[in-house]
Parts: C-alpha cells; sequence; structure tokens
C-alpha cells in the first residue's frame, strides 16, 4: 500500500506542476473514458438486476391484459 500512495503522490505532484491547459487536458483524457466506462458498467449492472428481479410473467405477450 505504501508504494502505491507514494506512485499516487508522484503523480498528483506531477500534474500540479502543469500549467493549466495540460493539467485539462490530461484530466479530460482520463476522466471522459473512465466515466463513459463506469456509466456502460452501471447500465449493464442495473439491466441485468432489473431481468432478475423481473416480477412480470416472460411468457406473457399481450402486456397483461385480460
Amino acid at each position: 500500500m505504501d508504494s502505491l500512495t507514494r506512485w499516487w503522490d508522484g503523480v498528483e505532484e506531477w500534474l500540479t506542476s502543469m500549467s493549466f491547459v495540460p493539467q485539462l487536458l490530461v484530466c479530460a483524457a482520463i476522466v471522459i473514458p473512465l466515466a463513459i466506462g463506469i456509466a456502460v458498467l452501471m447500465n449493464v449492472l442495473v439491466d441485468a438486476s432489473f431481468r432478475l428481479f423481473d416480477r412480470r410473467d416472460s411468457t406473457d405477450v399481450d402486456g397483461g391484459e385480460r
């Protein structure tokens, strides 16, 4: 864990030593794909949980109207 915190401190120091525009570009290049990946993962998990806990009968074709 100590090596991870030292690595993160180095990354943080490297990033904060940059001017604003390079900081913005580096953060955007990392944060945007990370946010998209998290959103896709959450979408898959929510869809799977809805399919798992769906109380409707999957063989009911007419929408449940009788």
